[in-house]
């Protein structure tokens, strides 16, 4: 699973990174990506293949995009308490709606494990 949120209200919820490529167009991933993980917390970030290809047209009074080529690649380590306050910031308006379910039971696996010794706050 992959979680993503955009410069739009809620998270996108995606089966795999490639399902995630997939349904976001080229120019949002180059400019509408806040944050990127997966369930076990680990961030991502989008690497382009091919960037998007920006032209001005009609005397620099219309421009157009020409879609580029990118995947998502993890960017780090685990970071579990970074994708705990995203799930906690964005609790609804899911997309799809049906992953809610997922992110709330995830949410909560989450505050079980233990962190640095001490166990996370639990569900309120």
């Amino acid at each position: 699973m992959l979680i993503v949120l955009l410069d739009e209200p809620g998270l996108f919820v995606f089966p795999t990174p490639a399902a995630a490529v997939i349904g976001i167009e080229p120019p949002d991933a180059e400019s509408g990506i806040r944050a990127a993980f997966d369930e076990c917390g680990v961030p991502y970030k989008v690497d382009w293949i091919r960037p998007n290809l920006h032209r001005k047209t009609f005397f620099g009074l219309f421009h157009s995009v020409a879609f580029g080529e990118y995947r998502f690649v993890p960017a780090g380590p685990p970071d579990s308490a970074a994708l705990i306050r995203l799930l906690e910031a964005h609790p609804k308006f899911t997309n799809p709606q049906a992953a809610e379910a997922d992110l709330y039971s995830l949410l909560s696996s989450l505050r079980r494990v233990p962190s640095a010794g001490k166990p996370l706050p639990r569900d309120v």
